[in-house]
């Protein structure tokens, strides 16, 4: 049974995800994507997403432009957390411009003030994820605890 997502059930999809206990499956694209809270650490959690019930390491390339590997599933740039992290520190950049000047630097290194995007398949909350995939065109709800309670 999947459910066409309305404003009022996002708030309760993201009401759901926001408390300790997550079991929310989407569909798009042909493909089932699942999310649940796991710990990240001792004292910290996240929301996981799952592509058709698993996450690969093989789906992960640096060395592609947008570090997704041919093997990964077509939707992950999609589903997935996506973060950026600059090539040069902000103190490096800084060190570097005062030893060499800012003209000199910027001819020497032109990729000085560019940023690497991967994605990552956690989120830190419920409503990160959720204005993420409120864009997505064709998402449906497949199943979540409180459709179970309505019935």
């Amino acid at each position: 049974m999947s459910k066409q997502i309305s404003k009022e059930l996002w708030q309760k999809i993201e009401e759901e995800m926001a408390s300790g206990w997550v079991g929310v499956k989407f569909g798009y694209k042909g493909h089932e994507i699942s999310v649940s809270r796991v710990r990240e650490s001792e004292s910290k959690t996240c929301l996981q997403v799952y592509i058709d019930g698993i996450i690969k390491g093989e789906w992960i390339s640096f060395s592609a432009e947008n570090s997704v590997s041919d093997k990964a599933p077509e939707i992950i740039t999609d589903v997935w957390c996506q973060k950026s992290k600059s090539i040069y520190s902000p103190s490096k950049k800084a060190k570097l411009i005062k030893a060499y000047g800012k003209r000199a630097i910027k001819k020497a290194l032109p990729d000085l003030d560019d940023k690497k995007i991967y994605y990552f398949p956690h989120f830190s909350k419920a409503s990160v994820l959720c204005r993420q995939y409120k864009k997505l065109e064709g998402l449906a709800l497949i199943d979540a605890y409180f459709l179970k309670s309505e019935e």
